[in-house]
């Protein structure tokens, strides 16, 4: 192979490194290395957690509203409440002073009544006002609420760019390295690049490994003197399968 003939002279770990299956293996590793910190960059942690904190606080401002509603009907039904009551107290104060009722048990009754009525407005009243101060409250609670939300949407958008930037990073990098695959496979059989490709998913960064000569060891078993003799005889360069454990070895 041209390659072999240009490394002449070279020490044996530099042709090693020079064959082209193992600059395929080498750009997988790295291409794997680089989706895994894609997918596990600490940025993209942080926008989650963000994310879910602003969830959660939505859901604490839906319910801070859904309870001051409660309360402000709740107010609204004691005010009404607290003026029928009222209307009638007066429609009997004016049948107390209208000469209507003469006699001193019938005025002593309707003077009760109307005590009665004052009474009941009173307590409807003071619970009226007592629902507005918890409305107040609650609205106080949730213009904080509406605060922490505002920050932290612009905290997500921030993030959120921060990673945009970063992915962009490393999705160029892992174009670069297609690319270099796309021209580096080129110049080896397709056979032997698809025998690699089905290979690593069993063996993956070792999937190719580079015969020594001199030791006759290449894969992570002792390979039997026979194997090591067959693959001396073979050409450099050339892709065997190593009969001991199913890898790939590089003469």
């Amino acid at each position: 192979m041209p390659e072999a003939d240009s490394r002449e002279g070279e020490a044996p770990g530099d042709q090693e490194q020079a064959h082209p299956l193992l600059e395929i293996q080498e750009i997988d590793t790295s291409t794997e290395q680089l989706q895994h910190r894609r997918a596990t960059l600490q940025l993209r942690r942080e926008l989650e957690t963000v994310q879910s904190e602003q969830r959660e606080r939505q859901q604490q401002i839906d319910k801070v509203a859904l309870q001051r509603v409660e309360v402000l009907t709740r107010q609204k039904r004691l005010e009404d409440e607290a003026a029928i009551i009222e209307a009638k107290a007066d429609v009997d104060d004016n049948r107390l002073y209208s000469g209507e009722l003469t006699a001193i048990r019938d005025l002593q009754a309707l003077q009760d009544e109307i005590a009665g009525l004052r009474s009941r407005q009173g307590v409807l009243e003071e619970r009226a006002i007592e629902a507005l101060l918890e409305a107040e409250e609650l609205s106080g609670q949730a213009e904080a609420l509406e605060e922490q939300h505002a920050a932290g949407d612009e905290r997500v958008t921030v993030l959120e760019a921060e990673l945009e930037a970063e992915e962009a990073a490393i999705d160029e990098q892992l174009a670069t390295l297609t690319a270099t695959r796309s021209e580096v496979a080129a110049r080896i059989e397709a056979s032997a690049v698809a025998d690699y490709e089905r290979l690593r998913q069993t063996f993956g960064p070792s999937t190719a490994v580079t015969f020594d000569p001199s030791s006759g060891c290449g894969c992570p078993q002792q390979m039997p003197a026979v194997e090591v003799a067959r693959i001396k005889r073979c050409t450099e360069g050339e892709v065997l399968g190593c009969a001991e454990c199913g890898r790939l070895v590089l003469r």
